[in-house]
């Protein structure tokens, strides 16, 4: 009998080395790219740490480990719509001869352009398509961090805002409340409301002092933009407390935003004080009312209800019970 002799029915026992080779290289791949995201991550928590000086050098850090380059340049928008240097991190002035990779990507916040972020390779290195893949990911990422941070400070000294968040304040809420009430009493599509208060603020206060305090609810403000669609309101209502106005969004969406936000809390680190928690009373009209009190009166019996159940978590006032 002839000895079958064809390449296909051996050619894994003949050639492990080549198979583990592409194993191991998607293995590393995955890892880096594991690694590569969490610097990311890291750098985005440190945008948004609104008033923290630590912050720029620290996510400038995170994306040098990120991206495993020598350089890592923020430019950002400045209010005359020129590009101006905010910070760096690296030696941008090489040697004579010393001839680098370095790439310009700009970033973006809701199609508008809010920043450059400029990378400089290491020393005879070029970016890798798997490097090029996460600039152009990050890109997104790190123009929505920094859009949100630059807005909110530039909104800050402009009537009707809140000086710490740069947020529309109380009373502005309250008018665009009338106004959304308004469009729901004479055409019919619906309006969530989400009231968010900050669990234990009084104590993370008195622990860490009131320019921690206040770096907390400067930050907070930014999470909670970052994870809203940008027709929803976000307002600061008073010493802990925030606000979203949802439009055309009924009591299950309005319920479902109020989760979202509560884990985008729960996940940020914040400076000094690490993880903070928060708790939600959600309402919604026609079906929890349609004059502005009683709407603002719902939602508050719903907080209520969220705080005296433990705290964390989103109540909502139709049906009275955590989520």
């Amino acid at each position: 009998m002839k000895r079958d002799t064809s390449p296909g029915k051996h050619a894994s026992a003949e050639s492990p080395a080549p198979l583990r080779t592409r194993i191991s290289d998607v293995a590393g791949s995955a890892s880096q790219r594991r690694r590569a995201s969490r610097s990311l991550w890291a750098a985005c928590e440190a945008l948004l740490s609104a008033d923290d000086p630590r912050a720029l050098g620290e996510a400038l850090d995170a994306l040098s480990r990120a991206f495993d380059c020598d350089g890592v340049a923020l430019h950002s928008v400045g209010s005359s719509g020129d590009l101006e240097p905010w910070c760096a991190r690296g030696a941008w002035q090489s040697e004579p001869g010393d001839l680098r990779a370095c790439l310009s990507m700009p970033l973006e916040r809701a199609g508008e352009r809010v920043g450059v972020l400029d990378l400089q390779a290491r020393a005879g290195q070029r970016w890798s398509p798997t490097q090029l893949g996460l600039i152009r990911t990050a890109a997104g990422a790190l123009g929505a961090a920094l859009g949100a941070r630059v807005e909110l400070q530039r909104l800050r000294c402009l009537p009707g805002r809140d000086v710490i968040t740069g947020l529309p304040d109380a009373r502005a809420l309250r008018a665009r409340l009338d106004e959304e009430l308004g469009r729901t009493r004479r055409h019919g599509p619906p309006l969530g409301l989400v009231i968010v208060d900050l669990d234990r603020f009084a104590a993370l206060n008195a622990r860490y002092g009131r320019s921690t305090g206040d770096a907390v609810l400067a930050e907070t403000a930014l999470v909670l933009r970052l994870a809203l669609r940008e027709s929803d309101v976000l307002a600061r209502l008073g010493t802990d407390r925030f606000g979203v106005l949802l439009p055309e969004a009924d009591l299950g969406p309005a319920r479902r935003c109020g989760e979202r936000l509560r884990r985008a809390i729960e996940e940020h680190r914040f400076g000094r004080v690490g993880r903070i928690s928060a708790s939600f009373g959600v309402a919604s009209s026609p079906s929890c009312g349609l004059e502005p009190l009683e709407l603002l009166d719902n939602a508050d019996r719903a907080l209520s209800v969220a705080k005296k159940s433990g705290r964390r978590r989103v109540v909502s006032a139709a049906a009275g019970r955590a989520h």
